[in-house]
């Protein structure tokens, strides 16, 4: 990632406002009209642009800090803004208009398939063995704009995974649970291959001294699994209060067929 300190002048901070000030104007909106916006997922929200931010400022070298980087503007990052409910929230704020026209977008074919867990799986895992066990890692550090292309892949590919398996937002067709889990299963053991493959291979084009390259191979297996035990974590509860609710209503129907009416 050509980050802040690699000389690509104020597009990470741009980057980043894009982000932030679309979500801060309809937060705004909603509280102008007396609607209020979950404190948790303002947190979120911060968090996720904070994680975006950092990682677009930290320098390229030594590789361990690269790879912390990427973690965060690849697997946290993108967690934290797929909690944020950015869709939702668009939602509530947008006028009429801009709301049909924003739900004709999401329940269009090509959103329907980007959100199918195989191309998920592809963009994910695909962009990330591409960058850095081809020519692709060289080319992206010599030109700042194959570099932008690729933090851009980086974090939209992050966001279509934390969006299916743990997003705030309502999908179309959200997986079941058992394929929620084999997804992640399948990502975490992607991310453990390819943490692997540069510790064993070594690859010149990655810089620095053998060590420093098995130390950001390692940073990417322990860093990634963290993360994707977060996510695992943020899944079953989600699980586990969907389940509640239910109980909950069934509960309630069977309470009100119980009781004999009145008069």
């Amino acid at each position: 990632m050509h980050h802040g300190g690699g000389g690509t002048g104020a597009w990470p901070a741009l980057a980043v406002l894009v982000i932030a000030l679309p979500y801060l104007a309809a937060g705004r909106r909603l509280h102008r009209r007396g609607d209020r916006w979950p404190a948790a997922r303002w947190a979120a929200a911060a968090g996720g642009v904070g994680a975006l931010a950092t990682a677009l400022a930290l320098p390229t070298a030594p590789f361990a800090v690269h790879v912390a980087g990427h973690l965060l503007l690849a697997m946290l990052g993108p967690l934290l803004l797929a909690l944020a409910a950015p869709v939702t929230l668009a939602l509530r704020a947008l006028p009429p208009t801009g709301r049909r026209r924003l739900l004709r977008v999401l329940h269009s074919r090509p959103a329907r398939v980007i959100v199918t867990p195989p191309v998920v799986l592809a963009a994910e895992l695909g962009g990330m063995a591409a960058f850095y066990l081809t020519d692709l890692f060289t080319l992206a550090h010599a030109h700042p704009l194959v570099m932008a292309l690729v933090d851009l892949h980086m974090v939209l590919a992050g966001l279509l995974l934390a969006v299916v398996l743990v997003g705030a937002d309502p999908l179309p067709r959200r997986p079941r649970l058992v394929v929620s889990l084999l997804t992640l299963l399948v990502a975490a053991a992607g991310h453990d291959v390819l943490a692997k493959l540069m510790y064993a291979l070594v690859l010149p084009a990655h810089g620095g001294t053998p060590d420093e390259i098995r130390l950001g191979a390692q940073v990417m297996y322990y860093g990634g699994s963290a993360v994707e035990i977060a996510i695992a974590v943020v899944l079953m509860a989600g699980w586990y209060a969907r389940g509640g609710r239910e109980l909950r209503r069934a509960a309630a129907r069977r309470t009100a067929s119980a009781t004999p009416a009145r008069g």
